[in-house]
């Protein structure tokens, strides 16, 4: 086994044991509601990454867009998309993750989602042309070839359909001294992006960068307690130059060419 599968393998074991763990009644009726039952913090920050990608989608996205969501997992992202949209497709490298993101859907009377076990640097499962929109949150950064996701995107997009994909800053705070401080354990495989590695990735990949946004200085695993002085903290830095060169999200919109 090469070095790039022995690194999927360890993810997918990674995620299928978590999602193995999750596989009960109570995971499924906690919450009481079709989201992934998670701190306000880690909330917060997923209903902040949805709104600056539909932002950033504009009025090229609409209820009826066809959408491909890249790295599903438990269905963190995809609980509060399948509100929005009625025609979406998740996918994820991890077979059990799949399965239970679709049974808790399900369990709320969510049934228009789509889930597929695929690979982000293959999407085996998707038809070339047949998506308008593709959302790709925290995951490319964890795959051994990101450029293959991209030029991936590219062939499943229809000719100008969009691809929201976010990136972690590596002049980030939070990624290169605060995580390490507190003793937080990297991923198995993590690659941090500046704007530079992001030029880089997209060059003759036939998707072209449209606009790029950074924000978030709050964390998921941000205490509760704390949060509505983080949420103040984002209002504030997040529009003051030079402070958003330090958010933790580069969240990139690209397009077919």
């Amino acid at each position: 086994m090469n070095k790039i599968n022995k690194i999927k393998q360890a993810i997918i074991q990674k995620y299928d044991n978590e999602a193995k763990y999750l596989d009960n009644s109570n995971w499924l009726s906690e919450g009481k509601d079709a989201r992934v039952p998670e701190s306000r913090s880690s909330h917060y920050f997923v209903d902040r990454k949805i709104s600056e990608a539909l932002k950033l989608c504009g009025n090229q996205i609409t209820p009826k867009s066809k959408i491909l969501e890249i790295g599903c997992s438990f269905g963190h992202m995809t609980a509060p998309l399948a509100k929005k949209f009625s025609n979406i497709t998740a996918v994820d490298l991890s077979s059990n993750s799949v399965a239970i993101a679709e049974k808790r859907l399900k369990y709320y009377g969510i049934n228009h989602v789509k889930f597929e076990t695929d690979d982000a640097e293959s999407l085996n499962k998707i038809p070339p042309d047949s998506i308008d929109v593709v959302f790709c949150f925290s995951t490319i950064r964890f795959c051994p070839n990101p450029r293959k996701v991209i030029k991936k995107i590219q062939e499943k997009l229809c000719v100008g359909g969009i691809a929201i994909i976010d990136f972690p800053n590596r002049f980030s705070p939070w990624h290169s001294i605060i995580k390490p401080i507190m003793g937080i354990d990297p991923h198995i495989h993590d690659k941090l992006y500046s704007s530079k590695d992001i030029s880089e990735l997209y060059k003759n990949t036939g998707m072209n960068i449209e606009k790029i946004k950074r924000f978030l200085f709050t964390s998921r695993r941000l205490p509760t307690f704390l949060l509505p002085l983080f949420v103040s903290f984002d209002i504030v830095f997040e529009r003051i130059p030079p402070f958003p060169l330090l958010a933790g999200i580069i969240m990139v919109k690209g397009q077919k060419t």
